[in-house]
């Protein structure tokens, strides 16, 4: 599903969120106790592709909590994201040696509803998705919208600042996308670039962008 996506150090690990997990920790329970069973599906199964993807950088048994805006508190010296949609949920992680932010986002390759994609998208950013790509335009918005999810879970760590979808543009290519910041987000300036990938996978559609951890100063 995410092969090739991100760089081979990078972890990858998914499933199907409407299949049973293996169990959550009383500790990670707790945080979905009221949740509605969806929710807690998703939660379980995320839960469980982390776990999967971590035994392989030697954190078999991590116990994943969740920070103040609901993302996942990593083990030290670990970056990583998860994201769940219809059908699917998966994780990346890599080391924070490597890399300082890592972002994914996957989405059902479906069209967005017009308001929903007028607030999420340019017309420039449509434009240079039909350039790039022989999908159908009405795609176009839903992987704007895809993009910008994974590089917000990319850059969050580091900024631990919200971003709308009108601060950041996407110029897409071949598999690829750049992602202009348009405002300060310290340590990053306005104007700085950063690179990701984006493919159809059956009925999703899946993004991803890092930062490597030997970026150059902004």
């Amino acid at each position: 599903m995410l092969g090739g996506l991100l760089p081979d150090d990078i972890v990858t690990s998914w499933g199907d969120p409407s299949e049973s997990a293996s169990g959550l920790y009383p500790e990670e329970e707790a945080l979905v106790a009221r949740a509605v069973p969806k929710r807690r599906l998703e939660f379980a199964k995320g839960r469980e592709c982390a776990r999967r993807a971590l035994a392989e950088l030697g954190h078999p048994r991590a116990i994943l909590l969740s920070g103040k805006h609901r993302e996942p508190l990593w083990p030290a010296g670990i970056v990583g994201s998860i994201t769940h949609t219809s059908g699917l949920c998966a994780v990346a992680v890599g080391r924070a040696g490597s890399y300082e932010g890592i972002g994914i986002d996957a989405e059902p390759a479906q069209p967005l509803a017009p308001d929903i994609a007028k607030r999420v998208s340019t017309e420039a950013e449509v434009s240079s998705f039909e350039k790039a790509s022989p999908l159908e335009r009405a795609l176009a918005a839903r992987l704007v919208f895809s993009t910008k999810e994974a590089f917000y879970k990319c850059v969050f760590p580091i900024t631990q600042q919200f971003l709308g979808f009108e601060d950041v543009s996407i110029v897409f290519d071949a598999g690829t996308f750049d992602a202009c910041l348009r405002v300060d987000a310290a340590p990053f300036a306005a104007g700085t670039h950063f690179l990701g990938r984006w493919r159809r996978a059956g009925t999703h559609v899946v993004t991803a962008a890092w930062i490597s951890a030997s970026r150059p100063p902004a």
